[in-house]
């Protein structure tokens, strides 16, 4: 069932990809990832790095799928594919097809292909004989489609910075025959210093403008390789990031009794699984619970292109920005900011750079729904693109010629 909602839900995005070039304009493409990078932390913080990619590249802010979280927007990153098409529909949720929970810390869900639909870009890359390389990112401990990378690495957070960054470049060095044209790698920062020091503190810009001088480190290793300026280089982020405010705070617990649900995942969005005769008495309280909107999942709005995947809950929480939610007998929000509101919101709003041998230079473009990185990567590399829900005339005006 699942697999024939992503081919019904998405045949119509072959027709905007088949015409797509099938001429690489670069050799090799490198995607950086910063979690939790709002975009406008690079007008705040002193961030010479990123400054000067945007003057010999593109930049654009760039708008998250929803909901605006880590996993699903990684993986949206790799299909091009909305949540609701992919089937990665939260950090964490239940699947009734396979009778399991998906939560971003277990090992065992995060490694089960069962879990992850679409084609990742690395798979499309190795099909048609282009080696990738993945250096942490969402869906590349998996053998999604029965496959690896050429290189993989899996997510270790005490790896640092600079280490991945000469992990990259050594990538690059290996003989032509091994070496990757393809390699994506990711920094789990300003994320974590945001949820804690929210994003308007002097310990999140600090952490902000080491990313950028790590990013100073990598180029400088990067101008070394005698290929450099046929390399595409792409900087990015997931989502942005909120403050939570305390007078916003929103338990459930309050309003509703945690046994009339099957499973339940709080935080933002949050997630219900209500028992079958107990939907309707539950919308009717949550829709007079302030700072929060409630949608059975089939009436979310259009335009968050969500609520078809049999994996989202039957009733969908979307909190107001900085507003925080949980369905605890206690409450204990730990959080002073976070992310996953309406990603259409300023805040959620994340960034995109690109710079190299196929790209404009000093243009910036307005804002641009992530699901296009995808047909991005494809058309810088010549691929022939699987089903995504990316669109060609949005991301031509990122290239030369074009």
């Amino acid at each position: 069932m699942y697999k024939t909602l992503i081919s019904l839900g998405i045949c119509f995005f072959l027709l905007i990809t088949g015409c797509a070039s099938k001429k690489a304009l670069g050799e090799y493409v490198v995607v950086l990832s910063l979690d939790g990078f709002r975009s406008d932390y690079t007008k705040i913080a002193h961030t010479p790095t990123l400054d000067s990619l945007a003057k010999v590249g593109v930049k654009a802010a760039f708008r998250p799928s929803f909901p605006s979280v880590t996993f699903p927007n990684h993986y949206t990153l790799a299909t091009g594919l909305h949540p609701d098409h992919h089937g990665l529909v939260n950090n964490s949720f239940y699947a009734s097809e396979l009778d399991k929970v998906y939560q971003i810390g277990n090992n065992e869900a995060v490694t089960n292909p069962d879990f992850y639909g679409g084609e990742p870009i690395w798979n499309t890359a190795e099909k048609q004989g282009v080696k990738s390389a993945i250096f942490f990112w969402v869906g590349s401990e998996a053998p999604v489609q029965g496959m690896w990378p050429s290189i993989c690495k899996s997510y270790d957070k005490s790896v640092p910075y600079t280490n991945r960054a000469d992990s990259v470049v050594s990538w690059l060095q290996l003989p032509k025959d091994t070496r990757p044209h393809l390699i994506m790698w990711y920094i789990e920062e300003p994320d974590g210093i945001g949820h804690y020091a929210t994003p308007d503190s002097s310990a999140t810009y600090a952490m902000v403008e080491k990313l950028d001088s790590v990013l100073n480190y990598y180029f400088t290793e990067a101008r070394k390789l005698k290929h450099f300026k046929k390399i595409n280089f792409i900087v990015l982020s997931d989502h942005g990031m909120a403050t939570y405010y305390p007078d916003k705070y929103v338990n459930l617990n309050d309003y509703l009794p945690r046994d009339s649900f099957d499973y339940v995942f709080d935080g933002v969005p949050t997630f219900l699984y209500p028992k079958k005769t107990y939907t309707d008495s539950a919308m009717a309280i949550l829709q007079k619970v302030p700072h929060i909107e409630v949608y059975k999942k089939e009436d979310i709005p259009e335009r968050f292109v969500y609520g078809k995947n049999p994996r989202i809950g039957d009733i969908v929480v979307i909190p107001h920005v900085g507003t925080y939610v949980q369905f605890r007998p206690q409450s204990s929000p730990r959080l002073a900011a976070t992310h996953g509101y309406d990603n259409f919101a300023p805040e959620m709003e994340a960034i995109f750079y690109a710079a190299g041998p196929a790209f404009k230079k000093n243009v910036e473009l307005p804002v641009m729904p992530n699901v296009n990185l995808y047909l991005i990567i494809a058309k810088l590399l010549g691929l022939k693109p699987a089903p995504n829900d990316g669109d060609i005339e949005i991301i031509n005006p990122l290239f030369k010629d074009q």
